[in-house]
C-alpha cells in the first residue's frame, strides 16, 4: 500500500482516539448504579388506600416485612407532612394512620418508611381529596313536601322522594318532647315519611340532612340546620260538626245496655256500637252502618274511635254515596287496636257526598260481632 500524506494523517487520527479511550476508567459508564446499588433501603408501605375526612385523612397501608422499619412520614402539599411511629406489631400488618389539620383540596399523598438511621425507602404514592367547610356548604337539605298528622294524631314530614345519591345518608331530625326532653329521628334517604313521636307541640324542630362523600370516608357531613315550627306548615284536620247528623241504616245493633248506631255520632267516646250478640247473633261480613251528614260535603279523610275493651276493629271499608242508592269505595282502613283515641285516615284526594258506609271487614280478636265507639269526616284547615 501506497502511503501518501492524507493517508498518514487519518492514521494518526485513529491511534490518539484509541489512546485516549484506553486512558478512561473501565467502570465510568456504571459507577453510580454500583454506588447506589450498595445501598439498602427500608421496605416500603404496600396496598394503600385513602379514606377522606372533614380536614383530615386516613391511609392505611400495608407495612413491609423489614423488622428495621421504625417510622412512617406521609407528605403533601409543598411542605406539609405527618409522622407515624411503626412498633413490632405493625410489621407485616396493615397500619391505619389517621392525618388531622389538612386543608380541604386534592392531593398526591407520598408515604415513606424509614429505619433507626434515618434511611428512607423508596416512595409510594396515593391520590385523594379531603372534604371541608366548602363542600359542606354546597350540600342541600332534603325537600320537605308537607306536615301531616297520622291515625293517631302524630305529626308527620313527609319528604319530595330523592333521586338516587350514594353519597346522601339520610335526614336527623332533633326535637322536644311533651315531657321536655330531647329526642331524634333518623330517616333514611329512601324512607320519605319521619313520624315524630310525642312532639311537644308549640316548640320548633330542627333537621339536617347527612352525607359522606364516599364509602371509605372517616367523616360525615351535614347541610345547614334547618329550624321550622311543624305546625305552621301542617293542615289542621278539623271535624264537622256531628249534632245534625242521623243513622239512615244498619244491619243490627245489640240492644243490651243500649249498644246502638246512634253512639257513634253522639260525640261521646264512652257510648259505642256493637252488632247484635245476645240473640240471632251477627256475623262477618254481615255489618255495616250508614251515616247521613244531611248535606253534600267535601271530606279529606274519616275518623274513627275503638271502644274500650274488645270487638275492636282491625279492617273496615268506607263506601259513599249522594242519594243512599248507588254506592262508590272510598278505601279500605285499618285502625289500630287502642281504646277510645280519635283515629284520622286521609284520602288521597278529597271526594265529595252525603252519605257514607262503614263495612267492617275483621276484627282485632275472635269476636264475631264488631263495636265502634265514634266515626265521623273531616276537612283540612290551615
Amino acid at each position: 500500500m501506497k502511503f501518501n500524506r492524507k493517508n498518514i494523517s487519518v492514521v494518526l487520527l485513529m491511534l490518539t482516539v484509541m489512546l485516549v479511550a484506553s486512558c478512561t476508567a473501565i467502570d465510568h459508564h456504571y459507577r453510580d448504579y454500583l454506588e447506589n446499588a450498595e445501598k439498602i433501603y427500608p421496605g416500603r408501605a404496600d396496598s394503600i388506600s385513602f379514606k377522606p375526612g372533614h380536614n383530615r385523612a386516613a391511609i392505611r397501608a400495608l407495612i413491609s416485612t423489614d423488622s428495621r422499619v421504625v417510622k412512617m412520614r406521609i407528605s403533601w402539599g409543598a411542605d406539609k407532612s405527618f409522622e407515624a411511629n411503626i412498633s413490632s406489631e405493625d410489621i407485616a400488618n396493615y397500619k391505619e394512620v389517621i392525618i388531622p389539620n389538612i386543608d380541604e383540596g386534592i392531593y398526591t399523598f407520598e408515604i415513606r418508611t424509614f429505619d433507626a438511621q434515618g434511611s428512607q425507602s423508596m416512595r409510594s404514592e396515593i391520590f385523594g381529596r379531603v372534604y371541608g367547610a366548602n363542600y359542606s356548604a354546597n350540600l342541600n337539605n332534603r325537600i320537605l313536601n308537607n306536615v301531616s298528622r297520622d291515625a293517631n294524631n302524630q305529626i308527620v314530614l313527609n319528604w319530595f322522594a330523592e333521586s338516587a345519591d350514594s353519597t346522601l345518608l339520610g335526614t336527623v331530625v332533633s326535637y322536644l318532647t311533651v315531657a321536655g326532653d330531647s329526642a331524634q329521628v333518623f330517616t333514611n334517604a329512601n324512607i320519605n315519611e319521619t313520624p315524630i313521636p310525642n312532639f311537644k307541640e308549640g316548640s320548633t324542630l330542627k333537621y339536617r340532612t347527612q352525607y359522606r362523600p364516599s364509602s371509605l370516608a372517616i367523616d360525615t357531613f351535614f347541610a345547614t340546620e334547618v329550624e321550622l315550627d311543624p305546625l305552621d306548615y301542617i293542615e289542621v284536620r278539623t271535624l264537622y260538626p256531628r249534632t245534625t247528623w242521623s243513622i239512615a241504616g244498619f244491619s243490627s245493633e245489640e240492644p243490651n245496655n243500649n249498644r246502638s248506631a246512634i253512639s257513634l255520632i253522639d260525640n261521646n267516646d264512652a257510648t259505642f256500637w256493637i252488632a247484635r250478640f245476645s240473640n240471632n247473633a251477627t256475623d262477618y261480613p254481615n255489618h255495616w252502618v250508614t251515616i247521613d251528614m244531611k248535606e253534600m260535603l267535601k271530606v279529606n279523610g274519616f275518623m274513627f274511635a275503638q271502644k274500650n275493651g274488645d270487638r275492636k276493629i282491625r279492617e273496615l271499608e268506607v263506601q259513599v254515596s249522594d242519594d243512599n242508592v248507588t254506592w262508590r269505595t272510598a278505601g279500605l282502613f285499618g285502625p289500630v287496636a287502642v281504646d277510645r283515641v280519635y283515629q284520622y285516615f286521609d284520602l288521597a284526594d278529597p271526594i265529595s257526598f252525603r252519605y257514607f258506609k262503614i263495612i267492617p271487614k275483621a276484627g282485632h280478636d275472635n269476636q264475631k260481632q264488631p263495636g265502634l265507639a265514634e266515626a265521623g269526616t273531616f276537612f283540612l284547615d290551615r
